[in-house]
């Protein structure tokens, strides 16, 4: 998360649900206006409708007047092991709120809902390239402590993954996010 704050460090009330139809020009606004540019903004759009699309995956906050606030997005990469055996896996990002309203516990809300999604569904891990003292908060760790390797020469500050109830230790390999993440 990025961008000025209004002032407020208040919490913010909001519910954190699946992105509806015809809500994709605010996700996109959001994704836009966190980032500050257009790179973040258009994975979504670019994932949506493909194989790398999680149905229920994309989660938007809506705020108690029923603005859509902050928006997380699920999506399946590829893990591919040692003897190239491809298994998919579940990414996170762009994680974004809008700039008036961060620092407020959206984006904590967003990551809650999205671990409890991943959980839900029996997801193994969870892996993101984030911020260093923002995601550790959640259980993020070193995801090459695991095994799971970057598909670029990441920091390991940076490169970060998640060990759900059902990771085993077998799961190790190089994991690459879906294409739209490379245009």
């Amino acid at each position: 998360m990025n961008g000025e704050t209004n002032g407020s460090t208040e919490p913010v009330s909001v519910c954190v649900r699946p992105e509806q139809p015809g809500e994709e020009t605010q996700v996109h606004a959001i994704n836009a206006a966190a980032f500050g540019r257009p790179d973040e903004a258009t994975i979504p759009d670019e994932i949506r409708g493909t194989d790398r699309w999680i149905e229920g995956g994309s989660l938007v906050a809506v705020d108690d007047t029923g603005a859509l606030v902050g928006h997380v997005l699920l999506s399946e990469g590829d893990l591919v092991a040692a003897d190239g055996a491809r298994r998919r896996i579940w990414m996170v990002g762009p994680v974004a709120v809008l700039p008036v309203v961060q620092r407020r516990g959206i984006g904590s809300a967003l990551m809650r809902s999205a671990i409890a999604l991943a959980t839900e569904r029996g997801e193994p891990i969870l892996v993101l390239l984030g911020h260093s003292t923002y995601y550790p908060r959640f259980g993020f760790e070193s995801a090459r402590s695991m095994g799971i390797d970057s598909p670029q020469p990441w920091s390991d500050a940076s490169w970060m993954a998640l060990r759900l109830p059902s990771w085993t230790p077998e799961l190790r390999g190089v994991a690459h996010f879906a294409p739209a993440f490379d245009e």
